[in-house]
């Protein structure tokens, strides 16, 4: 297993038939818009970077609900690639609680990764998430814990698999499920999944990124961990996952 920071190769955006007057003019735009990062990588060089004041290579940005896809998308794929899961398991192979349920007994893996389960998300337009009320803001209040929550108090908008509805409670269920599946193995967490299959091997130090608001809620006996948001990254971490997708979770030359 890889674990030395990956180096990264650089090239001029001119040998890589981009503009430079046009990347600085691109830069110029978004640092008006209080862009605090700029990393453009083009056939796996770092072609042009640029930080803001007070910032570098080293500095780690907020993700938000990109946290989806590089924490909920790439433990799910890792799951997957081990033979833990299938997409068309039934949720409450994994939460017991679902079992038997005429609505939440229907969802599927592949549902709560597509946002169609049909569960509510935690989200009014305007409203501020601490100024909700109800189950919603304790979502985010995570009061107890947003796990808890999105499994037992949020309703539907559809019936599982009919429509589509963005779902940050489909997403937390989603970590439960691939959480459970991850017991009895060598990484029973996603953090830790993501650590030891994904990110040291593509050479991502440890200090680099960290997912899940910096917590583990236990629920369940369950070591859960956020998947939704929570997740902070450098800029060439977050694109080092992205090389490494586009190659089909291959890194020089190794399938991870």
């Amino acid at each position: 297993m890889m674990t030395d920071t990956y180096a990264w190769e650089t090239a001029s955006p001119e040998e890589m038939r981009m503009s430079s007057a046009r990347l600085d003019a691109w830069r110029e735009t978004l640092a008006a818009r209080r862009t605090s990062d700029l990393l453009v990588v083009r056939g796996g060089k770092v072609v042009y970077e640029w930080h803001a004041r007070g910032r570098g290579p080293e500095s780690k940005h907020g993700t938000a609900s990109l946290a989806k896809a590089l924490v909920g998308g790439m433990s799910l794929l890792v799951a997957l690639a081990d033979g833990l899961v299938n997409l068309d398991d039934p949720a409450a192979e994994y939460v017991p609680q679902w079992r038997g349920h005429p609505l939440r007994g229907e969802i599927t893996l592949r549902h709560l990764a597509s946002h169609s389960s049909g569960l509510e998300d935690a989200n009014a337009p305007r409203i501020d998430h601490f100024a909700l009320g109800g189950w919603m803001e304790a979502f985010w209040r995570q009061e107890p814990d947003p796990f808890t929550i999105s499994r037992d108090q949020v309703p539907f908008v559809f019936r599982p698999g009919t429509d589509y509805a963005y779902s940050n409670p489909g997403m937390a269920m989603l970590a439960y499920a691939v959480t459970a599946a991850l017991q009895g193995t060598a990484h029973e967490d996603i953090r830790t999944l993501l650590r030891e299959r994904v990110m040291r091997p593509i050479g991502v130090a440890d200090d680099e990124w960290s997912v899940g608001y910096g917590k583990t809620f236990d629920v369940d006996g369950l070591p859960l961990v956020a998947n939704w948001g929570g997740g902070a990254y450098t800029a060439r971490a977050a694109a080092a996952v992205g090389l490494l997708m586009m190659a089909g979770g291959r890194w020089q030359g190794r399938q991870v």
